[in-house]
């Protein structure tokens, strides 16, 4: 019997050599205290993945891993995860178990959830019915109090906005009436003058009051057609407000030689886009109560399917137009079929020459509405778009190697630099023309990693970042001009302009010419969470 015990003793001892062990604990990033019920994966490149539960204090503990390089992931609900865990001693998104008695320490931090929460009045300072929209897709009602609450909500950037509780609309075309408008903290109508709430972790932010605002309002009706000109019904109309390039700050962002950028642009006029409407049997649409300003309506049907092409598709249509001291014209949308583009393009210098060897670009096309498609030029300069609806585009492009920056573009014979142009399933040639961009090197001084952002000191047009791993960075594809520099620990270019304005002050001058480096010394500014 002893003999026995001993023997599965050993067998314990021998199978734990050879075996990985976890233990570990998640943690509420602010708080510090430990989190039960979360929810640990690990899993490494073959076949092993392994699950565990947190106790009360937020400790779990996983046994018997087979040796080898495991990733790892942690979720609970309500809670936002940082990323890959950490170990105690070592940042790593990745982490080799080996076999042995001693066991392997992770720890995870997950980010608490904020709330914020507010109230909405009518003109009278009344308690006022209304949908809150905070983000895409996530809005709540008010109550009778007209108080409303968003829990469960990430860190970062919100900007409010109230819509008034939808009523019966009677009206006479051409009739002039003043109507409570969707209305945006701090209670304003022009999204332009809207205020951005930052959300820090775990906070409970109140007293957020939006006082509703009238503005004069217009009918827009008209009628969806199919491609063969007849009624389109159950169609999908959207109108949204036309969109104006050269309203915000456009942050380029540059991680080793590959540019990301984020488009930037702002509605003309302010306004906010209507809820969407669908058209009945007859194909007709109706919005009652739009503000004066430029809008652009979309329609869409449901998927079909092309028999042609093999393949499912959208039919979509637009229209641009303006409301102003009367209601529009009925309009009519006519459904077009989505159709490929294959443009011959060249890429050349003001002079005429050819840029240097190794040049590439980062085409884009949007819509008035900021929808678009992003492509590469192909080595036997041809741009290939897929998917595109006739309609009015802007065209972008941006240098991905090679100190150059876009001087202008010209489609067939007209430069369309910053202007919308109408795209058809018929080619015209694109020519992109580069000039000599500067560069703008330099050390940050305190820190040995951060993000340098270089913006025009008006606030608008085009910026610059670069993440940068050591205390030297270099910024090139900079077009002449005044800029400032400044060195940040961490930049959200959601938040770039809010948060510029705010450092202006701290940042530093510089002067960039064509062909030319200038360099900088740059300290680091912390950024709150």
């Amino acid at each position: 019997m002893k003999l026995a015990v001993l023997f599965a003793v050993l067998i314990s001892i021998a199978v734990a050599q050879d075996t990985a062990t976890v233990e570990g604990v998640v943690v509420n990033k602010v708080t510090g205290a430990g989190i039960e019920g979360a929810t640990v994966w690990l899993w490494s490149s073959g076949t092993n993945s392994y699950k565990a539960i947190t106790n009360e204090t937020g400790i779990f503990h996983v046994f018997g891993l087979t040796p080898g390089d495991y990733s790892s992931r942690v979720e609970k609900s309500g809670y936002f995860g940082p990323g890959p865990a950490f170990d105690l001693l070592a940042d790593a998104p990745t982490r080799h178990l080996g076999a042995g008695s001693e066991p392997a320490r992770l720890r995870f931090e997950l980010i608490p959830p904020a709330v914020i929460r507010g109230r909405v009045v009518g003109a009278d300072g009344n308690p006022a019915r209304a949908t809150v929209e905070i983000g895409p897709r996530r809005s709540v009602s008010t109550d009778a109090n007209g108080s409303f609450a968003f829990e469960n909500l990430a860190p970062g950037p919100y900007m409010l906005l109230a819509r008034p509780a939808v009523t019966e609309h009677v009206s006479r075309k051409d009739e002039i009436r003043t109507e409570p408008v969707p209305t945006y903290y701090p209670s304003v109508s022009d999204r332009s003058l809207a205020e951005s709430i930052i959300v820090r972790p775990g906070t409970d932010l109140t007293g957020y009051e939006i006082r509703l605002q009238s503005a004069e309002v217009h009918r827009v009706r008209g009628i969806v057609l199919d491609p063969d000109g007849k009624p389109s019904a159950k169609a999908t109309v959207e109108l949204h407000a036309k969109l104006r390039a050269d309203a915000c700050l456009t942050i380029n962002g540059f991680v080793g030689h590959r540019l990301m950028y984020t488009v930037g642009k702002a509605p003309a006029g302010g306004q906010s886009d209507e809820e969407p409407v669908v058209t009945d049997a007859d194909g007709v649409f109706e919005f009652p109560s739009v503000r004066t300003g430029e809008w652009m309506i979309q329609a869409r049907s449901d998927w079909i399917r092309d028999e042609i092409q093999h393949r499912n598709i959208l039919r979509m249509g637009s229209a641009a137009f303006r409301v102003e001291r009367e209601d529009p014209q009925e309009m009519k949308i006519q459904f077009a079929i989505p159709f490929d583009l294959s443009i011959p393009t060249a890429i050349v210098l003001s002079d005429g020459s050819a840029p240097a060897p190794g040049v590439s670009l980062n085409v884009s096309v949007f819509s008035e509405t900021g929808g678009g498609l992003i492509a590469k030029i192909e080595p036997g300069g041809l741009l290939q778009l897929n998917e595109l609806i006739p309609g009015s585009y802007q065209i972008r492009a941006d240098v991905v190697a090679g100190n150059y920056y876009v001087d202008s573009i010209v489609l067939g014979s007209t430069n369309v630099t910053g202007r919308n142009t109408e795209l058809t399933p018929i080619p015209l040639p694109l020519k992109v023309v580069l000039k000599p961009a500067g560069t703008v090197l330099g050390t940050i001084d305190d820190a040995d990693s951060g993000t340098v952002v270089l913006f025009p000191p008006n606030l608008r047009g085009v910026g610059y970042s670069i993440q940068v791993a050591g205390k030297a960075f270099d910024l090139d594809g900079i077009p002449p001009g005044g800029y400032y520099a400044i060195a940040l620990d961490r930049f959200d270019p959601t938040m770039a302009d809010a948060l510029l304005r705010g450092l202006m002050l701290r940042a530093t001058s510089v002067r960039v010419e064509a062909g030319s480096s200038v360099s900088v010394q740059l300290k680091v500014n912390h950024v709150p969470e």
